[in-house]
């Protein structure tokens, strides 16, 4: 499908309907206002400006309020949105005064950082001092007598033989006893006479002694660390208090989501008046608009006045317009893997409905399991009918569901079911193939015993992928940009590769083998085609031949992109494996241990089929769009284009109804 046509447009009206119109455009939600600069003045007047900021305040001050109360409420697995009017929103956001809840909120945050902080430092203080706590001498005697002085610190285990030794030989009169003692330090006290204060500082020094900083308190230390921990408990007491009160306001926080949600659209709004020029009683407004929505746009702006004119402005020289993807009802979902990886060119075509196909296919692969897929299926379907979405978020899910039910199908043909082997089930669900080989009712092939048809059917659908992409170039090139270039440059390849693919086809008897005269001429015609035209912008004829004969290195890379549809039997593989190692560690629980071994082997076998279905599930999404991202968009898009940003009411917490 081609991209969404949007056209410039220029829109001239009355200053005093300019309110009015711009809820209209942010209503229509298809309509990006662009800044030019022309010879009108911005229409942010000094009232505009003003009310700007007061409404970001507002947001901020509500953004910050939300956050608060967040913290405390209670979260559920799956939680919708606020289901709300535009009207009604716009009425609670500018009938509520949240003035209150917002200084409560301050409050609160300011009490409970002083709290916290306190709580550290006295856990530091606690934690420092501990190893000191059975310190016999009361702390307002440490600073010692008129002819003594105390000194209390840590020092090296290692070391405590050095110290006493140093200290003998420098006086009899030196007291000292270790206090405590860890893994690599010992805590001590020294009591020592003044006199010889510097040779004590000196050894200590020597042994790297650490002289601790006691407090300046009167009794023992010990009654000192008990009374920080009382002010500890406090500190605690105190942001259980402050969490408790402020969880009563949590009744606001409905209101609150509903005013942030309002006051954004207020600011944008708002905000595009910086995009807006003026004279001194009209306005103009320049924007990208998609073409089939210029007729509603003239519809909605009559609606509020007849004093305006609207004209559709050619581009200028070098003007890009933005991208805007719309695909059917059925295709929509997947726009959320292009957008994954961005949006075309202006120029260039929409992939969407080309990959779709593809996509789904190689995340079924991925996975191949029918039990998984049923998992998701009903998951999913359950989501889709219970949950209100974001529209992205919606296309995601939509994606997800369309994988599990491919998965159901292609897990069926591949025998998986969670992980288990045609043994592990009833004979009812099964039966014997002509080789003697045991299967699943409907399985076709078996990966795990024969991998290499899986690996085979990896590459051919790569190739049949990675030449639809050539056509694709072809195609396009041919109707939009050149026409001369699709048929010299783009067509080659396709010729060839469709070659390839007959002679490839009727070599493996797919087809009729009396085929096969036919796909190798095919493919020597292919490869004269390439040569006589790659090197067609060279000047001289051996230029031209040289360039031929060396465009046809290409093969390499296709050949190297082929190669990377292996990723779809190692992911398969993968989930399969990891799903019977899940089953054997189980089985290996229920045997081990006596009736709880039933027990837990319930619950290794629903949570590691659980694990298993989620990492895979993802790897497989990830693997199938890096296919088509790297391997199928490279054959026909560049990619990079500017996304359409229409001005619209975003919603992040509310889910807006008609």
């Amino acid at each position: 499908m081609a991209l969404t046509q949007i056209k410039k447009i220029r829109l001239l009206a009355i200053s005093k309907h300019k309110e009015k119109i711009l809820e209209s455009l942010q209503n229509l939600s298809d309509i990006e206002i662009i800044e030019e600069n022309h010879e009108f003045q911005n229409a942010l007047t000094k009232k505009t400006r003003e009310k700007l900021e007061s409404t970001e305040r507002k947001r901020a001050e509500i953004e910050f309020a939300i956050k608060t109360l967040e913290k405390f409420e209670k979260k559920k697995l799956f939680q919708n949105p606020i289901e709300i009017s535009v009207e009604e929103a716009r009425e609670i956001s500018e009938s509520t005064d949240f003035s209150g809840i917002i200084q409560k909120c301050k409050i609160f945050e300011d009490k409970t950082q002083k709290a916290q902080n306190e709580i550290e430092s006295i856990t530091q203080k606690i934690k420092n001092l501990t190893p000191y706590q059975n310190l016999p001498i009361k702390l307002d005697e440490l600073y010692g007598t008129e002819e003594t002085l105390t000194r209390v610190g840590e020092i090296k285990t290692i070391q405590v033989p050095n110290l006493t030794e140093k200290l003998n030989n420098l006086s009899k009169h030196i007291a000292f006893e270790i206090i405590s003692e860890d893994n690599t330090n010992s805590y001590l006290y020294i009591i020592f006479e003044k006199n010889i204060s510097k040779d004590i500082q000196q050894i200590s020094s020597e042994l790297k002694f650490i002289e601790i900083d006691l407090p300046k308190n009167q009794g023992l230390l010990k009654e000192h660390i008990h009374d920080l921990k009382k002010d500890l408990k406090e500190s605690k007491r105190s942001i259980k208090d402050f969490t408790k009160n402020i969880k009563k306001e949590l009744k606001e926080l409905t209101k609150l989501k509903i005013a942030h949600d309002a006051t954004v659209w207020e600011i944008e709004k708002l905000s595009s008046n910086k995009k807006i020029e003026k004279t001194a009683y009209s306005f103009c407004i320049t924007a990208w608009v998609p073409k089939s929505s210029i007729d509603k746009l003239e519809e909605i702006i009559a609606q509020t006045t007849n004093e305006y004119t609207l004209e559709v402005l050619q581009l200028e020289e070098g003007e890009i317009p933005p991208v805007s993807i719309k695909n059917s009802k059925f295709m929509e979902p997947f726009e959320a893997v292009t957008k994954t990886y961005g949006l075309p060119l202006h120029n260039e075509l929409d992939p969407t409905p080309y990959l779709a196909f593809f996509f789904i296919l190689y995340f079924a692969l991925c996975l191949t399991d029918a039990g998984y897929g049923i998992l998701m299926l009903i998951a999913l379907s359950l989501a889709l009918k219970f949950m209100k979405f974001p529209k992205e978020m919606k296309k995601l899910v939509s994606v997800l569901l369309y994988g599990g039910i491919v998965t159901i199908i292609l897990g069926t043909l591949f025998g998986g079911w969670f992980g288990l082997s045609p043994d592990q089930v009833p004979a009812l669900f099964t039966y014997t193939a002509e080789n003697g080989e045991k299967l699943f009712l409907l399985q076709k092939i078996n990966p795990i015993t024969n991998p290499l048809a899986v690996l085979i059917l990896s590459f051919a659908l790569g190739f049949v992928q990675i030449t639809i992409g050539t056509y694709i170039k072809f195609i396009h090139t041919y109707k939009n940009i050149d026409k001369k270039s699709a048929l010299l440059d783009n067509l080659p390849w396709s010729f060839f590769l469709t070659g390839l693919g007959f002679f490839i086809l009727s070599l493996t008897k797919v087809i009729s083998p009396e085929l096969s005269v036919i796909g190798k001429y095919w493919v020597f015609a292919g490869l004269l085609f390439l040569v006589l035209t790659q090197g067609r912008e060279k000047k001289s004829l051996i230029g031209k031949a040289f360039s031929g004969i060396l465009s046809l290195y290409g093969l390499v890379n296709y050949l190297s992109d082929v190669l990377s549809y292996s990723r779809l039997l190692a992911l398969g593989l993968a989930t399969a494996i990891i799903g019977m190692a899940v089953n054997t560690i189980a089985l290996l629980l229920k045997d081990m241990i006596p009736y709880f071994g039933y027990v837990l082997m319930v619950i290794v076998f629903v949570v590691g089929h659980i694990l298993n279905l989620l990492i895979n599930a993802l790897g497989a999404f990830i693997h199938a769009g890096r296919l088509q991202f790297v391997e199928f968009f490279g054959k026909f898009m560049e990619g990079g284009g500017k996304e359409f940003k229409p001005l619209q009411k975003k919603t992040k917490y509310i889910y807006l109804t008609k």
